[in-house]
């Protein structure tokens, strides 16, 4: 099993974003990318630009 996990929340802005829950960190971090609606933002989780921002993360949390 992961030790993260990855959702679609909405902004205070009205626009979506994607967030990385890795647990033991009480804040989910914001992957970066603000999208109009949900469906864009789930679309972005199947290209490997958001893979590398997830790696990216994952390394910068654990140090």
């Amino acid at each position: 099993m992961s030790d993260h996990k990855v959702t679609v929340e909405q902004l205070p802005s009205g626009k979506w974003a994607c967030f990385l829950h890795v647990e033991g960190h009480d804040e989910p971090i914001n992957l970066g990318r603000e999208f109009k609606n949900d469906e864009q933002a789930e679309n972005w989780l199947n290209v490997s630009e958001s893979v590398t921002a997830i790696e990216m993360m994952l390394r910068k949390v654990k140090k």
